[in-house]
């Protein structure tokens, strides 16, 4: 397969490499967001989301048990099996389809795989079944 060419090949598909591609998508370039993990990036998977999500529970009740006449009301402690539950709610279930389906909206271009800068305005891209793709940003 020859190399595909684009305007902007942005590696990383969290949100600073969405609102890249988005930005140039508007201003009229065709382009390429690469990712190996999922659309979205750690934050929405991994790291703020779902650790906000989990902390949410605790944080709550500890204000409710600082607040007379709620405090009276609250006599046990976290659910950790619902929290958990509802951390996974948050992230989708660790399913990226919504934020494809924008990209696709938008008219960004997804390659998922692992990206590497291969030469002068030349990317290499190791999908998940060893294929190759180039990438040319001219």
């Amino acid at each position: 397969m020859g190399a595909r060419e684009y305007d902007l090949v942005v590696i990383g598909a969290g949100p600073v490499g969405e609102n890249v591609a988005d930005r140039a998508v508007q201003g009229g370039l065709r382009v390429v967001i690469v990712e190996s993990e999922l659309v979205g990036g750690e934050c929405s998977y991994w790291a703020c989301m779902p650790s906000k999500a989990l902390l949410r529970a605790g944080s709550v009740l500890r204000a409710a048990r600082a607040v007379d006449g709620a405090k009276q009301a609250v006599t046990g402690n976290v659910d950790v099996a619902a929290a958990l539950v509802r951390r996974t709610r948050m992230t989708h279930d660790w399913n990226d389809s919504s934020q494809v389906e924008w990209l696709e909206s938008a008219g960004i271009d997804l390659v998922r795989g692992h990206a590497r800068i291969a030469g002068r305005k030349r990317v290499e891209v190791t999908r998940p079944g060893g294929e190759v793709v180039d990438l040319i940003a001219t």
